[in-house]
């Protein structure tokens, strides 16, 4: 930082010294330009490293991308695989609900001649017991 400078005490001497220090740190033009040409040049790098580290995101995008549609299609196959399980257990379902009926249908088949035997044994019976009374009297 500067002194303030007293104009009332300002020697030639000062000036000197002010003079000096000014254009220690003024800057020609060729080296202004040849420091925004530097600067231009690393901006330039700057921005070439954060292209290809774009490029480098990208890439890894499409690649998760593919991994995305390589999952997409192995869940169709399970897909497709539960609508075959679903159209076996269908056809095991009709299967089963078939012979359920066809049980059913003995069961009362067995029921219907367990009755038809029972009414011919009763009706044998008091056949027997009617001819045994009637030869015993």
């Amino acid at each position: 930082m500067q002194q303030e400078i007293d104009p009332n005490t300002f020697t030639q001497k000062d000036l000197m010294q002010h003079l000096l220090q000014a254009s220690q740190h003024a800057v020609t033009r060729e080296e202004m330009v040849a420091q925004f040409r530097q600067a231009e040049q690393q901006n330039k790098e700057r921005f070439d490293q954060v292209d290809r580290r774009f490029e480098q995101v990208e890439k890894r995008f499409d690649q998760v991308e593919k991994r995305f549609e390589q999952v997409e299609k192995r869940f169709e196959q399970v897909d497709k695989r539960f609508e075959q399980v679903d159209k076996r257990f269908e056809k095991i379902g009709k299967q089963l609900e078939r012979q359920y009926q066809a049980t059913m249908n003995i069961h009362q088949e067995i029921k219907n001649q367990m009755r038809w035997n029972f009414g011919m044994l009763i009706g044998v019976g008091s056949l027997i017991i009617g001819i045994l009374k009637f030869t015993a009297t």
